[in-house]
């Protein structure tokens, strides 16, 4: 017969109500710094939310990085009022938005500045960098296509103009 578990919370309820009181510690902690961080007009930030929770927190402990990352509540309450993390989640959706663009509307300046190219490429993950590999080489693909329709075209009318 199976033991139960000592982490189990159905064989130690008592544990059930510690974990949710810590849960909810972490919540108003993480509130009241990040109430503390907007007031003050301060970036919120995580680390910022870590250094400042001690000074908050009654018990002088604070918030670890973790803690809020751990808790849903915490962590949509960081969100919410992070700056650092909408521009990141923003710069995400760009990328998203660049990956749903269609094969035909890749457009390459030959004179562009390949410098800044390459530093945008370098900010990309590998899973980005890939889609825009395959786009690419779809359109390149295309063009090949067009290119020899175009020289068969070609040679019918040259060879149209010379039985004339």
């Amino acid at each position: 017969m199976k033991q139960p578990s000592e982490s189990n919370p159905t064989s130690r309820p008592w544990l059930k109500t510690y974990h949710e009181a810590r849960k909810q510690q972490t919540i108003d902690i993480v509130r009241a710094t990040v109430d503390h961080l907007v007031r003050e007009e301060r970036t919120v930030t995580i680390e910022a939310i870590c250094h400042l929770s001690v000074e908050v927190d009654p018990q002088g402990k604070g918030v670890r990085k973790a803690g809020i990352l751990g808790n849903e509540a915490a962590y949509a309450y960081y969100r919410e009022h992070s700056s650092s993390y909408r521009r990141a989640h923003q710069r995400n959706h760009r990328f998203e938005k660049e990956k749903q663009r269609t094969v035909s509307s890749v457009s390459i300046d030959p004179n562009r500045d390949i410098s800044r190219v390459r530093s945008r490429y370098l900010s990309r993950t590998k899973a980005d960098l890939v889609e825009r590999l395959l786009t690419v080489e779809q359109a390149y693909a295309e063009c090949q296509q067009q290119l020899a329709r175009l020289q068969f075209a070609l040679v019918d009318v040259q060879h149209e103009a010379n039985k004339r």
